[in-house]
């Protein structure tokens, strides 16, 4: 089952947590916030059939908004590269936005 990114984003856990989230249309599903990101997308490995990556930046205000673009350039260059090193885009097509 695939991971709900909005539920991880507003627990108030210390690996998921993220203010202010977002849906953004991206090639994989992904919540951007003020202070971080989650994306996530099908990739079947030893550890589970999903592959989920969580960004923080805890240096960042929980109210200071001027970062969130920075963070989504930054999700959409660094999650498909990853992605691409751990060869799930062969094997599982991003799922459609």
């Amino acid at each position: 089952m695939q991971t709900d990114l909005m539920y991880l984003a507003k627990n108030t856990g210390s690996v998921s947590g993220v203010t202010a989230p977002r849906n953004i249309t991206a090639p994989y599903k992904t919540v951007i916030g003020t202070d971080g990101a989650i994306s996530t997308t099908p990739c079947k490995t030893k550890g589970g059939q999903y592959f989920t990556l969580t960004l923080q930046l805890p240096q960042i205000k929980l109210t200071d908004g001027t970062h969130r673009k920075d963070i989504e350039r930054f999700m959409r260059a660094y999650f498909p590269a990853t992605v691409r090193t751990l060869g799930c885009e062969r094997t599982n097509p991003a799922p459609p936005t």
